[in-house]
């Protein structure tokens, strides 16, 4: 499944095995630079930042370690596809992991550049780096929520929490108060980061799995929630009050054709402008996405992106992660009502069946005992 994020001046996208970064502001050319004054000019340094791509499969691989358990992390493989990344709130960190069990941290200075590699007990799903941006937290599959120090890149990470049921997104208030987590189980956690096993609130309302959180940038009390229900919900999440619901299941027919997709709209990820004034919704298997800006900088990106076409689009048609977590009814009671109708009918049949046997039972005996009669 393809991600997308833009951070600043960075525009970043997932697809696959890669992930890619793109300079949507436009560069000055020598021309701009000339049409400056002089004491503009003087010193100045107009350097074009290119666009960065790294591939997890060419990334730092695990070796065996005889004194790790077979069953957490010796010996790990996977298919190298990045499963989540985060952009710090300065756009100078990004972190990722992907389905190789690694959690990898970029930093940008004068290029990206990988600062390290690091391994996780269980897949990752949701990371979130802390306002200080010193941590990354990494929620895994098996309900574990671990702290990884940002000023110690190689320093293994620390167990902060957990759930009973796998964790499928992270988020950490403004002011690094709070840590909200949200799980399959369709439940919203608001713990205290310090202390997480304080339990400040439960968000509680969505008829899915809770599949992407995001807390508006310059707002300490809203959270936004995405859903497999194919709702998104406002919340104040100090208190657990719902303040406002969106359905995308009404803009179904005009995002995903039903011949694709039979069930409700998922949403995946959810992200806010920088001021937190405009929000963008991400939803499960959708192959395109809608972006408002200057037609030179689209034009810029779009040139940047175009080599990785492919690879995007078919990131973008293949099955989400999502799929899986919905819920599967099975309608017994109707399955039972027909086998009980159909029971009734043969029941009925055989009676009249057995009505008609005995009638005519009935009249050969009364013509025996006629022709019995009439004989004497």
């Amino acid at each position: 499944m393809a991600l997308i994020g833009v951070s600043g001046e960075w525009m970043f996208l997932s697809c696959g095995t890669k992930l890619i970064a793109a300079h949507i502001k436009q560069d000055r050319s020598r021309r701009d630079e000339k049409m400056l004054p002089f004491q503009h000019r003087k010193g100045q340094r107009f350097s074009k930042k290119e666009p960065f791509v790294f591939d997890c499969s060419t990334a730092k691989k695990r070796e065996n370690d005889p004194k790790t358990d077979d069953n957490s992390l010796a010996g790990t493989t996977g298919s190298d596809v990045i499963l989540a990344f985060i952009i710090s709130p300065s756009g100078k960190l990004v972190a990722l992991t992907d389905d190789s069990k690694r959690l990898i941290l970029l930093q940008y200075e004068h290029s990206w550049q990988c600062v390290s590699t690091r391994w996780l007990v269980r897949r990752g799903t949701s990371l979130v780096f802390n306002r200080a941006e010193d941590e990354v937290l990494v929620a895994d599959k098996s309900g574990d929520v671990y702290s990884f120090s940002v000023m110690q890149p190689e320093r293994e990470g620390e167990l902060k929490m957990g759930h009973l049921s796998m964790i499928l997104a992270v988020a950490v208030s403004p002011n690094d108060k709070y840590i909200v987590t949200a799980d399959r189980d369709e439940k919203i956690r608001v713990s205290h980061l310090c202390s997480p096993h304080s339990i400040q609130s439960f968000c509680l309302g969505h008829k899915e799995f809770v599949s992407s959180l995001l807390v508006p940038s310059g707002d300490l009390h809203w959270l936004l929630s995405g859903s497999g229900d194919g709702t998104m919900k406002l919340w104040e999440y100090t208190t657990g009050q719902k303040l406002k619901s969106w359905d995308l299941n009404d803009l179904e027919e005009t995002l995903v054709p039903k011949t694709e997709n039979e069930g409700k709209v998922t949403v995946c990820h959810i992200t806010s402008s920088s001021d937190g004034r405009h929000i963008a919704v991400q939803c499960d298997r959708v192959s395109c996405f809608y972006c408002e800006t200057a037609t030179s900088e689209l034009k810029r990106v779009t040139e940047i992106f175009k080599p990785h076409w492919v690879t995007l689009d078919a990131s973008t048609r293949a099955a989400g992660r999502f799929v899986h977590l919905h819920k599967v009814t099975f309608d017994n009671m109707t399955v039972y009502m027909n086998k009980k109708q159909q029971r009734l009918e043969e029941q009925q049949q055989k009676r009249k069946m057995e009505q008609g046997n005995n009638g005519k039972k009935a009249r050969k005996e009364v013509l025996g005992t006629v022709t019995a009669f009439s004989s004497t």
